[in-house]
């Protein structure tokens, strides 16, 4: 499928040259500082709900600003394909003409028209996915590869969402052989151009369900950033536990065993050795209450997913030595459960669901 510049009407053989090109009427927006690891108020820290402007007042009070985004948005929040094309680069636009100050409303409308369009885009690409495969989403990952900019576009968080719920359903139904690498590259990439409070970073996590993929190795980027992003490889580690936990162990083991991984992670102002941080993405597998594995915000299919593990006793038995070789388990109760792997506030919570699952 072609692709037509608006602007100055060349034509271009895919969506990533059409992007970049070097266009008079309309440069491509530049990676913005809140799309790197100096993350702003804008993309940070804000519910997904907390947006202070719905999106049709922000259309009225800032028509200016939003361009052509009202007219294409109906059409791409149903799958369009044309409209999306346009939409998002609008989208991305938009949000970097407000971050370099080049429009009104500073930090504030950045936050409010970011979560105004990022769930309706979001499932437009999904519903895009759904109807035309695999093939359409992979044309916007390769267009927005964060590693061709070295940043994450603005648009990022779209893109990661849209291949997140793509790699959920496809290795539920399909297996993990039918995952493009090209999906899970542009997932593994997020934690090295954002940090960990950025709104793409949460999107990261479905990361995990690539674990054993054929093509890809999830567990050689895990192992890589096992130093730099503690937390992101936790959440993706504990995700991989759900859905292939013998590929998952083994990453397990090189995590809290190489000599060459070291460190710490700071939570609340405490300082946990990497080695017992990395044992509590196993804490939670036998507890149906809490979350399961990661799915991307706005999955409205959570109720597919599992759970509870049910951890094959040779796993069980390896995380136990594994605990006892580290001296992890050298502070656990003698009748310890994965459970007590997760000290503090969060083992209590464990300890509280497991009593209220036994309650008859």
């Amino acid at each position: 499928m072609s692709h037509e510049c608006d602007d100055c009407g060349q034509e271009f053989d895919t969506l990533s040259r059409l992007r970049l090109h070097d266009c008079p009427g309309n440069q491509p927006a530049e990676a913005t500082e809140n799309s790197t690891t100096e993350t702003t108020d804008a993309s940070t820290g804000t519910s997904l709900d907390d947006s202070g402007l719905d999106r049709e007042k922000l259309e009225r009070e800032y028509p200016d600003v939003v361009g052509d985004l009202p007219e294409l948005f109906d059409d791409a929040r149903e799958g369009d394909l044309s409209a999306l094309f346009r939409a998002i680069a609008e989208y991305e636009r938009v949000l970097a003409k407000v971050f370099r100050g080049d429009a009104p409303g500073g930090d504030e409308l950045h936050r409010d028209l970011l979560f105004a369009y990022y769930e309706p885009l979001a499932d437009g690409l999904a519903a895009a996915a759904e109807t035309n495969g695999w093939d359409a989403l992979i044309e916007f990952a390769d267009a927005y590869d964060p590693r061709e900019q070295d940043a994450l576009p603005e648009v990022g968080h779209v893109i990661a969402n849209a291949l997140g719920r793509s790699v959920i359903r496809t290795r539920q139904d399909d297996g993990v052989d039918a995952i493009p690498a090209a999906a899970l590259a542009f997932l593994g990439a997020i934690p090295e151009y954002v940090d960990e409070h950025h709104v793409a970073y949460e999107e990261s996590y479905t990361y995990g369900w690539g674990i054993g993929h054929p093509e890809y190795s999830v567990a050689d980027q895990l192992l890589a950033l096992a130093e730099d992003e503690p937390k992101f490889v936790k959440i993706t580690l504990n995700t991989a536990f759900y859905v292939d936990q013998h590929a998952a162990i083994d990453v397990l083991e090189t995590l809290v065993t190489d000599d060459e991984i070291s460190g710490t992670r700071s939570t609340l102002g405490l300082e946990t050795d990497l080695t017992e941080f990395y044992f509590q993405a196993v804490a939670d597998l036998e507890t149906e209450a809490l979350l399961g594995p990661h799915a991307p915000p706005y999955w409205d299919e959570d109720d597919d997913l599992p759970r509870v593990v049910d951890v094959d006793p040779d796993v069980k038995q390896r995380i136990r030595a594994l605990a006892h070789e580290t001296g992890v388990a050298d502070g656990l109760p003698a009748e310890w459960a994965l459970r007590d792997l997760e000290p503090g506030p969060m083992s209590e919570m464990l300890d509280m669901m497991s009593a209220r699952d036994d309650t008859p």
